[in-house]
């Protein structure tokens, strides 16, 4: 979760977006931008999101390069942690598993949370090894849980992070 009192401002991509659209941004990721403007704090912007979305939304915009921490860095990503040694072996998932695992995992979330799920969709997608793809969905199981039921979301984890061992 990013420290609320963090202040992002836009890239020159970003305002070169904002002057004028070419990447087709979602929604959700263009108002974001727009809020944007290096003096508001991230507890400013959140309410006018879904709860636990602008963290996502963020990290996209830092991604793709558009925004940026006020004086010019990234917001730390969270680390994922190097796997145990006796996890790994279980960490070891073929391509064609991952692959499809990502794909069951980026389908549930457009399932269940439609266009306000792009943002984590697009993050899950992004995801290029199992390490990656089990912080994402510790994120997409904090989404769905506070959308859909603290159930909902446990069930979302055990059904697609079973597959990853």
């Amino acid at each position: 979760m990013l420290d609320e009192n963090l202040v992002f401002h836009k890239t020159e991509a970003g305002v070169r977006e904002m002057a004028a659209p070419a990447l087709g941004l979602p929604p959700k990721l263009r108002r974001a931008l727009i809020l944007v403007d290096g003096a508001k704090i991230v507890a400013q912007i959140a309410p006018l999101f879904r709860p636990g979305e602008i963290d996502v939304i963020l990290a996209e915009l830092q991604s793709r390069g558009l925004v940026a921490l006020a004086g010019g860095e990234l917001a730390p990503a969270p680390a994922a942690p190097a796997p145990a040694p006796e996890r790994a072996a279980a960490a070891t998932v073929s391509a064609e598993n991952f692959v499809e695992v990502r794909q069951r995992a980026m389908r549930e979330i457009s399932h269940r949370l439609g266009p306000n799920g792009d943002a984590l969709a697009l993050r899950v997608e992004r995801c290029k090894t199992p390490e990656e793809l089990r912080v994402a969905l510790r994120e997409a199981e904090k989404i769905l849980a506070s959308f859909l039921g603290a159930e909902y979301g446990r069930t979302f984890a055990q059904k697609i992070g079973r597959d990853l061992v």
